[in-house]
């Protein structure tokens, strides 16, 4: 008797779970998916930046959780979204260099989504490339400060029953930069990085970037009043970036400054408002956690055919745990202008950056191309190097970059001591180096090159 009483529990507990399980299906929430363009996290206010203003991000920052250690998987614009649309590391999905797509045979997000019932647009920038790409059943990449409003007019015009994926790529702040648009941006008065030189273009570039960014922060303000008009206040919203800002130590480098992203989700019911969590997490994460939002299986996640780089980081934001990763993985395989790969780790305490091929000069669009945006910028660090040694100094690292670079982010934020010859962390560099080693080897990484390195076009002699 006590054994069917057993089994009866049971079954009334298995069919009470499958109910829950299908009623809370049937009602799958709408999703807001925002990401901005060569966004750092020293352009946002609510990451204690006090000089530039982002007023809508930071009040979404006051009812969000932010993750303050999510790392992007390669520091430019094609690589970073063919992650976060494939869930696989660049190397294994096939768009590792800029301006490519995920190859065809890598199943994709729209993919996923759609079949759990979504329908999954597309407006502004989310992939990156020449031809191809994800099928979204909506999309929409021409979105600029003027075209803002064709996020309002699309869901104005939707008729549609299913939950909807919305995913809206802001092109601001990629370059090019205005001349600074906004008159509280104050040459004389910013604060540059501690990993900069000090002269008036770099103050003139910093307030461009500085406006650029402010009218980022314009587009999502519009792009959360639509949401909240059209989709609703239950909206599960996400916001965050592609990499870091085109400024030297940047963009195409693995720095703190070049993987690490602001990053908010809101979730009413389940997130706490203004909550931090530091767990680490990579962009790959983001297709398996959306998948699990929907209501369905990630893939699993390893080397094999059919597995995916993410884990759904669902439990961080349900308050669950506090840890997710041990170490997340960056990458840098770009080319034209910046044809340097670069391979990095980092856990809870310290970054390893590894320059594959140490023998060749670093050089990025910034100080190589005369046609980019702040290249007088980079003429000025030169033209400064001529008569200050610290600045000749300084301009010759940028470009002669040592085989293994070690950071202690607790006691060096800023990533300015290499600790890669330091006796007192020998046994940390074995550990990060093996770690490396054995993430290249499993994941078939070729460490390739693509295209012809660039020699140094204004050279220094130290």
């Amino acid at each position: 008797m006590k054994r069917i009483s057993s089994l009866m529990v049971r079954i009334c507990s298995f069919a009470l779970l499958l109910a829950f399980g299908l009623a809370a299906s049937a009602n799958p929430p709408n999703i807001l998916f925002i990401i901005s363009d060569d966004l750092g996290t020293n352009g946002v206010g609510y990451l204690g930046n006090p000089e530039v203003r982002t007023p809508a991000v930071d009040a979404l920052a006051a009812r969000s959780l932010s993750l303050e250690r999510m790392y992007v998987a390669s520091p430019s614009c094609a690589p970073s979204r063919g992650a976060m649309l494939s869930g696989i590391m660049p190397a294994r999905n096939g768009a590792e260099p800029n301006h490519t797509y995920v190859r065809n045979d890598v199943r994709q997000l729209p993919s996923y989504m759609r079949e759990l019932g979504y329908e999954i647009a597309a407006i502004g920038k989310i992939q990156h490339g020449k031809a191809g790409g994800a099928d979204f059943d909506h999309e929409d990449r021409a979105i600029s400060p003027e075209t803002i409003g064709k996020v309002d007019d699309f869901l104005a015009a939707r008729d549609s029953t299913k939950p909807l994926l919305l995913m809206v790529g802001i092109r601001d702040p990629h370059t090019p930069w205005p001349t600074p648009t906004f008159e509280h941006y104050n040459d004389a008065s910013l604060t540059l990085p501690p990993r900069f030189l000090d002269t008036p273009e770099s103050r003139a570039r910093f307030a461009s970037y500085y406006s650029d960014v402010e009218m980022m922060d314009h587009q999502v303000a519009a792009t959360l009043e639509a949401a909240e008009k059209y989709l609703g206040p239950e909206t599960i919203i996400f916001f965050t970036s592609d990499h870091g800002a085109q400024l030297p130590f940047g963009k195409w480098n693995n720095y703190e400054s070049s993987l690490r992203v602001p990053t908010l989700v809101y979730w009413p019911g389940v997130t706490k408002p203004g909550t931090k969590s530091g767990a680490l997490m990579s962009f790959v994460d983001w297709v398996p956690t959306l998948i699990e939002i929907a209501g369905g299986e990630p893939p699993a996640s390893g080397y094999a055919d059919g597995q995916i780089d993410g884990r759904s980081i669902i439990g961080v934001l349900r308050g669950e745990t506090k840890r997710h990763r041990d170490y997340v993985f960056g990458t840098n395989s770009s080319a034209a202008h910046h044809t340097y790969p670069l391979r990095s780790v980092v856990n809870e305490r310290y970054r390893y950056v590894r320059n594959v091929y140490p023998e060749l000069n670093f050089t990025v669009q910034t100080d190589h191309n005369p046609k980019a945006g702040g290249h007088a910028l980079w003429r000025s660090w030169v033209k400064l190097a001529q008569t200050d040694p610290a600045a000749r100094t300084f301009v010759w690292d940028y470009h002669q970059r040592p085989a293994e670079e070690l950071y202690d982010l607790h006691a060096d934020p800023t990533e300015r001591t290499n600790l890669a010859g330091d006796p007192a962390h020998a046994q940390t560099l074995r550990k990060l180096r093996a770690v490396t080693d054995g993430w290249i080897r499993q994941s078939g990484d070729q460490l390739r090159m693509y295209g012809r390195p660039m020699d140094v076009l204004l050279p220094v002699d130290n």
